[in-house]
């Protein structure tokens, strides 16, 4: 064990701690892990939340107009439309307002035309009223951040976005109008995410919802669109996530003119509803009445409640038979709730309150029609008919749910057995082999002998609200149940509460469930609803267009499969440098012509590596690219492998320990992988990745590699694609004579310590002076202030001589006093024990 310590610590001395240089090298190669791993998952850190730094450009060649639109909600009356002249055709936006109106009004019949339709409308003062300019994109910037300075035209503002979700945002948006400019840049290279307004775009939309509300028949006009563009072009990952992320398409359009089409109307819904429900559920008796408890809660002694006539009261539940003289059940929200009522398979029918009711008359209800024609439904074949016709035959399960809900009962808890109707069923166009199951599933239900297999709350609650969270992210348990009908008048009682109690406690009932008051309940499920019906109404249109270059290729093996062949090229290109080495063999040959020659024994391995890399590929899915584009790829491959070749030739022959210039090629590596656009885009990083992403090849070649991918793989050659990789190309070569350049100092400098044993000139007089050289002496001095050594007057041989007393006089590496001393302490050289395998790794040093 001695022993084996012993050589340890001769090994480990020797080849670590007897030189700074070598101490320097050891600490360099310790810290390669945190050099690419450290460095790496900071760069990766998390990118997506600056998926919003993308630049987008919003191109807009659609033109001003004239609208007239009034929101009358409260008689669902919505009138909306573009104004025009008697032919239908729009009025002129440079006009006044008074000027338009006169063109588009006729005042003897109180006509207003529009391309949605003529309107009735009794005045002009009313027009005047409801009419302004609309362009598109005055309503797209209404829902951006407001400009920090408005004397900068729209053109040269750089838009950002609110939060469109959680920790995402549009920060880079321009906006384009000129029509030169248009053409430019529609879906060129420079800006990511483009979204172009057709012209006439905002005339076609508005006439298409404002024809929704009028009966009369109008020519057809020509359709026009929004095309939202991405590609995967740019950077994989980038196209990936637009891909599977259709916020984009409502952020940067739809939301704006949603919030035009809707504006007001989730608070005039909120009003209508809120006044609608308390005008059902408000009770005022014409004599002074008796209400009992709760029949669900039962009865107890004293907890009778006495309403007074010509109060108004809330009332919640009663029991339905023929003998009760008190309030009819129809007007109790609830109804007949009692278990003899719910288990029979006519219980929507008898259980006759409020709720129950409403249900079965919204079928009957016009007002659905307008709705069912906004969202482009025909509800004479479609299922929804059939879906509101289940509904309201189990509408006593609803109705009991909310009883339970308002009086404070959790339903989770509730055992009551209900009856559940499927007489409606066969509308739901369910395959018949499903259906007949439901039907013998609900039969057993509803008919089992035994109650806890029946349907309650308590056994099948559970399960509905699984499937809810699966299907639709609703959990039933997230509601927080409330007693509402608490009173003051006898606390014993649970059933009639005066209207302000009960709007008291319906707040409370919010606020239990973080909402701030009723009516913000009212607001935010009636902005929802109306989110739903403005989706529907983009999608019936279809005006919304969105293309996602490269989607055909848009597989992951494929895009990110670009940086990890530049991973294996640039890592292949660098393994040469382990079996070729800066050795000059051939005499009288200058540094350039050396140093070329090296290049070119690279660069022929590069070309092996490079077709082999292509045909290997063509057996893997990426033969899907298609020909053109995978011959595309083999000859881009070659050119970047020359770049690699002379990147990495150049850093190897930099510097004279071999050692540290393959960690500058690691450390160069490195900043290609964490800032080359081989993940995501530079921009989606901390700003100093995307500060030396400019200085990394990845990212150039990455982008010709996506054009050709999803360019020339999807269109076929094209002048476009070949411009972009051309320009790659120029800026790749770039590197490459730069390069070239730091290769030739490095090579010029390897090739004079060859020849010379320094390529430092004054270590080079101290050699020559040592061995009474006079004559190369005096040819090799000048006697110049500046470049003082005549280099190219010495012979292009090697002055072996020289060079071995050079290296003596200034050995490249200095030991350490303590360890020249343990030289005489028994501790053998290397040359008298495995010089070979030392020196080269070979059987024979050639």
């Amino acid at each position: 064990m001695i022993g084996i310590i012993k050589g340890f610590r001769d090994e480990f001395t020797s080849r670590v701690l007897s030189s700074v240089k070598r101490i320097s090298k050891f600490i360099g190669i310790a810290l390669i892990p945190i050099l690419y791993g450290v460095t790496c998952l900071i760069a990766f850190w998390n990118p997506t939340i600056n998926l919003g730094k993308a630049p987008v450009a919003i191109l807009n060649e659609d033109k001003t107009v004239w609208v007239y639109k009034n929101n009358d909600m409260e008689n669902f009356d919505f009138k909306i439309g573009v104004l025009t002249d008697k032919n239908y055709k729009s009025v002129d936006s440079s006009i006044s307002k008074d000027q338009a109106i006169q063109i588009a009004y006729e005042q003897q019949n109180q006509t207003l035309y529009t391309n949605a339709g003529t309107m009735t409308i009794s005045s002009q003062e009313d027009i005047a009223n409801h009419i302004f300019k609309f362009n598109v994109w005055d309503v797209i910037k209404s829902v951006l951040n407001p400009k920090t300075d408005e004397n900068i035209k729209d053109e040269d503002y750089v838009f950002s976005s609110p939060e469109l979700k959680e920790d995402m945002a549009f920060s880079n948006i321009r906006y384009i109008s000129y029509e030169s400019e248009i053409e430019k840049q529609w879906k060129g290279k420079k800006y990511y995410v483009q979204a172009k307004i057709d012209e006439g775009f905002g005339e076609y939309l508005i006439k298409q919802v404002g024809s929704i509300f009028n009966k009369n028949s109008l020519p057809q006009s020509q359709k026009a669109n929004i095309n939202i563009w991405t590609t995967f072009e740019r950077n994989f990952i980038f196209g990936y996530y637009l891909n599977s992320m259709m916020e984009m398409k409502s952020a940067l359009i739809v939301k704006g003119i949603e919030k035009f089409l809707g504006e007001n109307i989730p608070s005039a819904i909120s009003n209508i509803i809120y006044k609608n429900f308390y005008k059902q559920v408000t009770y005022t008796p014409t004599k002074n009445e008796i209400v009992n408890r709760s029949q669900r809660l039962g009865f107890i002694d004293n907890s009778s409640i006495t309403i007074e006539a010509g109060k108004q009261y809330v009332v919640s539940d009663a029991k339905n038979t023929s003998t009760d003289k008190q309030i009819s059940s129809a007007n109790r929200i609830f109804g007949d709730v009692s278990a003899e009522v719910t288990k029979t398979n006519d219980a929507a029918k008898n259980t006759n309150g409020i709720l129950t009711n409403t249900i079965a008359n919204i079928l009957q209800d016009p007002k659905l029609q307008t709705i069912a024609k906004l969202l482009n439904i025909d509800l004479s074949s479609s299922k929804l008919s059939g879906y509101l016709a289940v509904l309201n035959d189990n509408s006593h399960i609803i109705n009991k749910y909310f009883y339970d809900i308002m009086h404070g009962i959790d339903p989770f808890t509730d055992d009551q057995v209900m009856w559940i109707n499927i007489d409606n069923i066969d509308k739901l166009g369910l395959d018949k082999k499903v259906e007949l199951v439901i039907k013998l599933l609900i039969t057993g239900i509803n008919n089992s002998p035994v109650d806890n297999l029946k349907f309650s709350f308590k056994t099948y609650l559970p399960k509905i609200n699984s499937l809810l969270i699966e299907k639709t992210g609703i959990d039933l348990k997230a509601i927080k149940p409330y007693e509402v009908f608490a009173s003051n008048t006898n606390t014993l009682n649970r059933n009639a509460v005066t209207i302000a109690e009960f709007t008291a406690n319906m707040d409370k009932f919010a606020q239990a469930n973080n909402f701030a008051s009723q009516f913000a309940f009212l607001n935010t499920a009636t902005s929802k609803i109306l989110d739903q019906i403005q989706h529907k109404l983009f999608d019936k249109f279809k005006v919304v267009n969105i293309e996602i270059a490269g989607l055909k290729n848009g597989i992951y093996g494929i895009g990110i499969g670009e940086f990890f062949i530049l991973i294996g090229l640039f890592v292949g290109t660098f393994m040469q440098t382990f079996i070729y080495d800066r050795a000059r063999r051939t005499k009288k040959l200058k540094t350039g012509k050396w140093y070329t020659s090296k290049t070119l024994l690279m660069l022929t391995t590069g070309i092996l590596q490079v077709s082999a890399l292509t045909i290997a590929l063509s057996f893997t899915g990426w033969i899907a690219i298609g020909s053109a584009a995978m011959f595309s790829v083999w000859v881009w491959l070659l050119f970047v492998d020359l770049i690699f070749v002379l990147t990495i030739q150049g850093l190897w022959f930099l510097i004279k320990d071999e050692t540290v210039s393959k960690v500058l090629i690691i450390i160069y590596l490195v900043i290609n992988i964490s800032s080359g656009w081989g993940t995501f885009p530079s921009f989606m990083q901390f700003e100093f990745f995307h500060k030396i992403s400019f200085v990394a090849e990845f990212t150039y070649v990455l982008h010709g590699l996506g054009a050709i991918v999803y360019g020339v793989g999807e269109h076929g050659f094209n002048t476009t694609d070949t411009l972009y990789i051309m320009q790659q190309a120029g800026i790749l070569l770039a590197f490459g004579v730069f390069f070239v350049l730091l290769g030739l100092i490095g090579a010029r400098n390897r090739n004079r310590e060859i020849r010379f044993g320094s390529f430092m000139g004054k270590h080079v007089v101290d050699g020559m002076n040592s061995l009474g050289m006079v004559k190369e002496l005096g040819d090799f001095q000048s006697g110049r202030k500046f470049f003082k050594y005549n280099w190219n007057k010495m012979s292009d041989d090697i002055y072996l001589e020289l060079s071995q007393e050079v290296r003596r006089l200034h050995p490249f590496e200095g030991q350490f006093e303590w360890y020249k001393k343990r030289q005489n302490d028994g501790v053998y050289p290397p040359n008298e024990t495995d010089m070979d395998i030392m020196k080269r790794n070979d059987d024979v040093e050639v």
